[in-house]
């Protein structure tokens, strides 16, 4: 019975592993798993270096809202620096007013009906210096810039006194009297041109002016985007605040 049992043992012994095949036979199987492992660990790290840096790059090249507004007003400062945004020109020839006419008329001591007109070069503007006017808000999500602005006004309007006529209404008046008048308004240049101007700041208001006037405005902000923030918004909105 005892060489059974020691038969038995001896087999049993030789069939089971031991306790060291078994460490060696793990430590073949990490081997074989660890390259799949060290694969997958380096590609997790890949994609968090990525994304830090992505991160990095849109916090830093993205613009917010507050940097676009304080940097598009000092931008509109250094294009002019005399406190003037002009937006659009024109070149008209404008009648004067019955009351400047009357002045002239007064002056010279002439009784007749006429009418003066000279040709003016016109621009409509937008106060610099107005800084409690001016607000640029941006999206960033969608991309969408809005400018509000002051209310757009007209610079002095530049009067050319060589263009200045006197056209005569009914009764004909002499020569020398439409000579005199014609220097005389040379001479009062300036208050012909504010004369013009009080009726051009109305024509401010015209919703065609203004559109004009938005549109040239969102030319400027779309190239502050391009120069200033390395970017184009999809959309940029303008309005103005109205005057008091």
């Amino acid at each position: 019975m005892k060489a059974d049992a020691s038969q038995e043992e001896e087999d049993t012994s030789q069939t089971a592993p031991s306790g060291a095949s078994k460490r060696r036979f793990r430590l073949g199987q990490l081997r074989r798993v660890w390259p799949r492992f060290r694969l997958v660990g380096f590609g997790i790290l890949l994609l968090v270096v990525s994304w830090a840096v992505f991160s990095l790059l849109v916090g830093r090249y993205r613009p917010v809202e507050k940097d676009v507004s304080e940097r598009f007003v000092l931008y509109l400062e250094g294009l002019r620096p005399t406190g003037k945004l002009v937006l659009l020109t024109a070149t008209d020839r404008y009648a004067a007013s019955k009351e400047f006419t009357a002045k002239i008329l007064s002056i010279l001591k002439i009784e007749a009906s006429v009418e003066i007109s000279a040709v003016a070069d016109t621009a409509f503007c937008i106060d610099l210096t107005d800084t409690a006017h001016w607000k640029a808000s941006y999206n960033p999500r969608t991309r969408q810039l809005w400018i509000k602005a002051p209310a757009p006004g007209i610079l002095p309007p530049a009067v050319r006194t060589n263009t200045i006529e006197v056209k005569t209404k009914g009764a004909n008046i002499i020569s020398s009297s439409i000579f005199s008048l014609k220097k005389e308004a040379e001479g009062m240049q300036s208050d012909l041109s504010a004369d013009i101007a009080k009726r051009e700041t109305l024509v401010a208001k015209d919703p065609e002016i203004r559109s004009r006037i938005a549109a040239s405005l969102e030319s400027v902000a779309r190239s502050f985007c391009s120069s200033n923030l390395n970017f184009q918004p999809e959309s940029v909105e303008v309005s103005f605040f109205e005057e008091p």
